[in-house]
């Protein structure tokens, strides 16, 4: 029987054009839990969102009995806790989440805004999420193409986020994880700067400390002119 060791490291920086950071991140061995999450309503509420849906992430990560329940509960309770805030506050608060999280070699992941999600196996790069964004709408109604949707000039709009709408209705995956798997997670200031190619090479050729400090250095040599967050997570199967 195999069991899943994982190793993963996490960074997360302002950029080189933000004064403050309103990202978060996660990166608990020890709860099979990591996260990103990128928080929207200005300095203090963004940065508060992104926070409140990691912390939830964590206590549902600690209580429910599978992957799965853990990240949905996380989800649900971290978007009431920001919708209450919002509303009583009147004011648009909100959070992106990409997280993933693992039942023995079984790995399940959750997303919602535009954070992704990719995994790297066997030399090649796959982008697992998909965007909950006005762009990826418009590529998916082929009015957009796919190539271009990063620089389209409505990118930044979300079409879901933590804390918005009805509920966190998160994109989702369940899979059965192989050794040497690495996962990406990370927030649209690393994705909307590095190519494909070099993010699939740093995760290729480096362990998952070294490639988080890489993506991040490789992210503030484009400029990075959003906050800048990144988990890598590595699978490796021990016999038990």
């Amino acid at each position: 029987m195999q069991h899943v060791a994982i190793n993963s490291g996490a960074r997360t920086h302002p950029g080189r054009v933000r004064r403050l950071n309103e990202d978060a991140i996660v990166a608990r061995d020890d709860l099979a839990l990591w996260a990103v999450a990128d928080g929207m309503g200005g300095e203090t509420g963004g940065r508060w969102a992104s926070a409140t849906a990691v912390e939830a992430l964590v206590r549902a990560a600690e209580d429910a009995a599978d992957a799965g329940r853990r990240l949905d509960a996380g989800l649900e309770a971290g978007h009431a806790e920001i919708a209450a805030a919002a509303a009583t506050l009147s004011v648009t608060m909100g959070s992106t989440v990409a997280a993933l999280s693992f039942d023995g070699m079984s790995v399940t992941g959750r997303w919602v805004g535009d954070s992704r999600i990719y995994r790297w196996r066997d030399g090649r790069l796959h982008q697992i999420s998909r965007d909950h964004s006005v762009v990826q709408d418009l590529v998916d109604r082929g009015a957009v193409a796919a190539d271009d949707a990063d620089r389209h000039p409505m990118a930044h709009l979300l079409s879901r986020a933590v804390g918005m709408g009805m509920g966190a209705a998160p994109g989702r995956f369940a899979e059965a994880a192989c050794p040497g798997d690495r996962f990406l997670l990370c927030s649209d200031g690393l994705s909307r700067v590095l190519p494909a190619a070099l993010i699939e090479a740093r995760l290729g050729t480096l362990a998952p400390e070294p490639a988080a400090d890489a993506l991040l250095e490789d992210a503030l040599a484009m400029g990075a002119p959003d906050n800048v967050s990144v988990v890598v997570v590595e699978v490796a199967a021990t016999a038990h």
